[in-house]
């Protein structure tokens, strides 16, 4: 069955549900290339297309939600049955508003690319090999791994109340990893990019930073303490991430967990700050609705240097009295429980070059990305993990040579505060699958907490 007419049949078994029973329904296909590389040679290509259904009913203020990949009828009876016995069990949401209206704003056009959505294996292999080459190129000898990733997600929304929309992203991904395990300690470098638009991927500049970023000597071990760092944007990438988890979550708001939540409008980082939370932009991979049909929107974070609110779906703006920013997560998602939160960031670039920002750091660490991170205190968002893949050290304004790779504990909320230059050119990355996106530069920050030292 085509899948215009599965939705409709899909709203029609929504709209007919018994009386005070509502429900939303989601149709995701998706369609990806993925090519794996290690070695210095591509070893697993694979090509994945799927669909599958979400159907969430809600019943007497409790809600449940079942999936399946059979979109057959039978398979929709059997996931409804499913969605309304799990309903039948669930805790009750005393404050639960009922799922959008198609009368709330639609959903602006987003910028989506067809050759990206349809790239043929060949072409994905041939993203792959050019960042073999362009890596191979500048690091003779060294071990090339790292994965490309491009497709599309097509999603359509229909519920109980007459909505009925649908939206379609295109994304490309991808990561690459140098290293030299004959050295000892070993040295590796690591780069990073993502695009809506596969073209603009930039592989050749992929591998060849990742082969820079490479050390010639062997890095010296350093003494853990508060340091002032040079986070390369795939580090910053990785902090906010976090913050939008921690401080702009609604769930976190509602639960009381929030880092933010005393913190609301007042100044958190200087002003040379600003966070934007826009899935319409073309600075990410955009995408025009939420999981729920809420049509996407730029949100404020922090607005120079002044945290904003939360962002909501329905569970979360009835709990919060608040209402809906269109962040929904697919309910039946590993991340679905966490409930919404900002998956499109966009940290606006400042003024300073990279010459400058090493510079101005005068003495301290370069750090290129984070690796093993985990929440240690959500209310005060401490976090620690390690440093990885081209860690430097910088005496005197310039870089002197590498360090081993530290661990750290530190509040990604002290970090932003301490930022003193914020690099001029700005970074995307993206999840494997593309559902969230983060662009941001390069910053300095005066106080990074470093608490143990590694072998390598």
């Amino acid at each position: 069955m085509p899948a215009r007419r599965r939705a409709d049949r899909l709203a029609e078994v929504a709209r007919g549900l018994p009386s005070g029973v509502t429900a939303d329904a989601r149709i995701v296909r998706e369609a990806w290339t993925t090519i794996r590389f290690a070695n210095g040679r591509i070893h697993q290509p694979l090509v994945e297309e799927g669909e599958y259904l979400s159907f969430r009913v809600a019943e007497g203020g409790r809600l449940g939600t079942a999936t399946t990949v059979d979109l057959s009828p039978d398979g929709v009876r059997t996931v409804v049955r499913a969605a309304r016995a799990l309903a039948r069990i669930a805790p009750v949401e005393k404050t639960f508003p009922g799922f959008p209206v198609e009368a709330s704003p639609r959903p602006a056009a987003t910028a989506f690319s067809s050759a990206t959505a349809h790239v043929t294996p060949e072409a994905a292999t041939r993203v792959a090999e050019r960042i073999l080459a362009a890596a191979a190129s500048r690091a003779p000898g060294g071990r090339i791994a790292g994965v490309v990733n491009i497709g599309s997600v097509n999603h359509r929304v229909v519920n109980s109340t007459g909505l009925d929309r649908g939206c379609r992203f295109s994304g490309a991904q991808a990561s690459v990893l140098v290293d030299r395990p004959e050295r000892d300690p070993p040295v590796s470098g690591w780069s990073e990019g993502a695009h809506w638009d596969v073209a603009r991927l930039a592989p050749e500049r992929l591998g060849r930073e990742a082969a820079e970023r490479v050390a010639e000597s062997a890095p010296v071990a350093v003494e853990p303490g508060t340091y002032r760092v040079l986070l390369r944007a795939p580090a910053v990438a990785t902090l906010l991430d976090y913050l939008a988890f921690l401080g702009f979550g609604g769930t976190g708001e509602a639960e009381g967990w929030s880092c933010l939540r005393r913190q609301r409008g007042r100044r958190i980082a200087p002003r040379s700050v600003d966070l934007v939370d826009d899935a319409r932009s073309r600075r990410v991979i955009p995408c025009a609705i939420d999981a729920e049909g809420t049509a996407t929107r730029s949100t404020p974070l922090i607005d120079e240097g002044v945290a904003g609110g939360p962002v909501t779906d329905v569970l979360t703006s009835g709990r919060l009295g608040r209402p809906l920013t269109g962040h929904a997560l697919p309910p039946e998602s590993p991340g679905g429980e966490y409930g919404p939160i900002p998956r499109h960031l966009v940290l606006s670039p400042g003024d300073a070059r990279e010459e400058e920002l090493v510079r101005e750091t005068r003495r301290g660490i370069l750090v290129t990305r984070f690796h093993y991170v985990r929440v240690v205190d959500p209310g005060r968002s401490v976090l620690t993990g390690m440093t990885r893949d081209g860690t430097y050290r910088i005496e005197h304004g310039e870089i002197v040579g590498p360090v081993r790779n530290l661990r750290f504990t530190e509040s990604v909320l002290r970090t932003l505060r301490g930022t003193e230059l914020v690099g001029r050119e700005a970074r995307q990355t993206a999840s494997e699958r593309a559902g969230s996106s983060t662009t941001c530069p390069d910053l300095v920050s005066s106080s990074f907490r470093f608490t143990s030292a590694t072998l390598f």
